[in-house]
């Protein structure tokens, strides 16, 4: 399985970058469902399970393919909840780790971000979780607001490397000081790289407050150690900076940091480069730089005076012309209209439209797709496939992006949704045509719903790396369509409801590799829902789901039971590992009510210890001040669904727990109790 993330019923906000609803503002929506009926089975019991006992004491044998409860987030979370945000949240390719964010210092937490926010990686180990704050120590002196802040852009996929935007760190001595400077970190060992670092001496021009302010970090390899960037051309204290003296002056142009060389990407295919400088293909969007980090689009007028065209940067090699005119008369004057949609993360197939005809077989008025191949010779054969040839093609980048949904990994199997009643189309290499998917979905007029990778929100469209399996949001519901039967499904629609739940778009961050996932290799998909959507879902509140495309079963990944809702956050690309938010307390040793970060995983769950009996001191071992054996020592009823209440201490007494024991001990007053507990100490 492959892919997974937000596409889930009930969602965070639509348009911020950093939008923070809360977990019950989060939970926006699949409304009120009516029973369910004969609807899609639901998960029973695995059988023979190698973590059966773990489940069995989780209360989780409901959860389909042998999965259990890990809580991620440590127990210790500074008296308060995480940030339940799916668009803040993320997972690691392999599910071993994940990230997420707290406006409270805990654990070996040293600094703040924007807003106050702080940002944790938990990795996985052999007997648990364990959470390590990678957020770094700001500079002292400065106030933590608007443009003095610290923010983390991009993870790599095991979140071992970071991209960030931050004020003069002063771990770090060859950054800019008291300016923004865009930095590299390493998660594990806590090491700061400067990539912004200018190689002028002395500056043409110097650097501003706002040098970086609305810099664009499209490009991002997967292990985090190529990243591609532009600086403005202006900022509101003068000229840009100009990071290599090859740079063109007072200009935008691209840049590509290697793991620690920086180098002028943004060049001509004659090694020249462009008069008026480049940019990035599309802002905010992982897929314009190759998995490798090798290979990276690019935009830029060739003299100055004709449009901008397509570029392909490649490690070694002069730049390719992408967008070259390919017509029988051989004339190769630049057209305009060209915009970049998305290529597959070998770098090999970019994919664009053209609002002017660039093969003799475009004969539609308007724009139309293209497939861009990187061949033996690219500079001097034929690269252009023409997907379309209606005009329908349309890239609005202002409100709802454009023509490519997704495509596979190979680049053979493209998704394509046309404007003007076009409908969501197949195209397959080799195969005449396209093959419709739902001739009903027309572009919406809002950005609530599309599904294209262009858009810097991620879309609410998903396609699996072998092309076969397209997971997207229509009309406030799941969708999920299979290649192979050609068969289209609703899977958020319960059976015989009256009232169907619907299905809220998510903001999401883009350059995250079009996050949160929610559609896995093999056709499962992940959302969450209001609605009892199986007869185990009976708390009537949000609850998080997995649909198998091969099977057609759907089942429960939270518990379905208790008041407390539960979010889809994140999801391994294999599927195997799904993340949620809740407060209800999955395991043990959650022992509080405030919202955790769990991993419903495949094979997954620890061996927790057994709850032992407390011994008592002094007036602790009054009748009313003990703990019986048959109370618990996590939760309420309330808030665990029937769990029993817990004995009270005596006057003057709270309890606490150390080494796994609870003990009520004397409270003790101090006048600056509570300002310790605000500033974090």
């Amino acid at each position: 399985m492959t892919k997974a993330g937000c596409g889930f019923a009930t969602v965070v906000g639509a348009s911020g970058r950093r939008r923070n609803l809360g977990l019950m503002g989060v939970v926006l929506a699949l409304s009120v469902a009516a029973a369910i009926g004969s609807g899609a089975p639901s998960a029973a019991a695995d059988e023979a399970c190698p973590n059966e006992a773990i489940r069995l004491a989780q209360h989780a044998t409901q959860l389909p393919d042998c999965r259990a409860w890990e809580r991620v987030s440590p127990a210790d979370k500074g008296d308060g909840d995480l940030i339940a945000e799916s668009e803040s949240t993320m997972a690691s390719a392999d599910g071993d780790a994940a990230a997420f964010e707290s406006r409270l210092l805990f654990g070996d937490a040293i600094g703040g971000g924007t807003v106050g926010r702080v940002t944790y990686v938990a990795r996985r180990g052999a007997g648990g979780w364990s959470t390590h704050s990678v957020t770094p120590l700001p500079k002292p002196e400065t106030v933590q607001v608007l443009f003095a802040s610290n923010r983390i852009e991009m993870f790599s996929e095991d979140l071992a490397n970071a991209f960030l935007w931050a004020y003069d760190l002063p771990a770090v001595t060859d950054d800019a000081p008291n300016l923004e400077n865009l930095y590299a970190e390493n998660t594990v060992t806590d090491q700061l790289r400067t990539i912004s670092k200018s190689q002028q001496d002395p500056l043409e021009a110097p650097q501003s407050l706002f040098a970086f302010l609305n810099t664009s970090f499209s490009g991002f390899s997967d292990d985090g150690k190529h990243i591609a960037f532009t600086v403005p051309a202006v900022t509101p204290f003068g000229p840009g900076p100009r990071l290599l003296p090859d740079a063109a002056p007072e200009v935008e142009n691209v840049y590509k940091w290697d793991d620690g060389v920086l180098s002028l990407a943004g060049k001509l295919p004659n090694g020249e480069v462009p008069p008026t400088g480049s940019t990035m293909a599309y802002e905010n969007i992982k897929g314009t730089m190759s998995a490798d980090g090798s290979r990276l689009v690019f935009s830029a007028s060739p003299d100055g005076g004709a449009t901008s065209q397509l570029y392909l940067h490649v490690d070694g090699k002069p730049s390719i012309w992408i967008s070259e005119p390919e017509l029988e008369s051989n004339d190769k004057t630049p057209l305009s209209g060209i915009r970049f949609e998305g290529m597959t993360p070998d770098g090999k197939n970019v994919f664009f439209s053209s609002e002017q005809p660039l093969v003799d077989g475009d004969t539609a008025e308007g724009p139309d797709e293209y497939r861009f191949t990187y061949g033996s010779d690219p500079a001097h054969e034929g690269n252009l496939t023409l997907l379309t040839n209606d005009g329908r093609a349309r890239n609005d980048r202002s409100s709802v992006g454009g023509t490519l949904v997704g495509m596979s990994d190979d680049g053979k199997r493209v998704y394509l949704h046309e404007a003007g009643g076009g409908g969501l189309n197949l195209w397959e290499e080799d195969e005449p045509g396209l093959t419709t998917i739902d001739p009903s979905f027309s572009r919406p007029g809002a950005a609530a719903e599309w599904l294209t990778l262009v858009a810097s929100n991620p879309g609410s469209g998903r396609v699996s790396p072998d092309g076969n399996w397209l997971a997207y949001i229509k009309n406030g519901q799941m969708y999920v369509y299979d290649r192979r039967s050609r068969s289209l499904t609703c899977v958020s629609c319960p059976a015989g409801a009256s009232v169907v739940p619907t299905i809220t778009e998510t903001g999401g961050r883009g350059y995250q590799d079009f996050r949160p996932r929610f559609l896995a290799n093999d056709g499962k998909v992940f959302f969450t829902s209001t609605g009892s959507l199986v007869p185990e879902d009976t708390n009537g509140v949000a609850d998080v789901y997995a649909y198998d495309g091969q099977t057609g079963q759907l089942s429960l990944l939270s518990s379905g039971t208790g008041s407390d809702p539960a979010m889809f956050a994140d999801a391994s690309r294999s599927g195997d590992d799904v993340f949620i938010f809740t407060r209800h307390q999955l395991v043990k040793s959650d022992r509080d009510n405030y919202v955790d970060l769990y991993d419903v995983r495949v094979g997954g769950g620890f061996e927790e210890p057994e709850e032992q009996s407390v011994p008592c001191r002094g007036e602790a071992c009054r009748a009313d001040a003990g703990v019986s054996p048959g109370d618990s020592a996590f939760g309420t009823g309330a808030a665990t669904g029937g769990n029993p209440r817990q004995a009270r201490c005596p006057k003057g007494r709270h309890k606490v727990r150390r080494k796994g024991k609870v003990r009520c001990v004397r409270t003790h007053h101090h006048r600056h109790a509570k300002h310790n507990r605000r500033a974090g100490r």
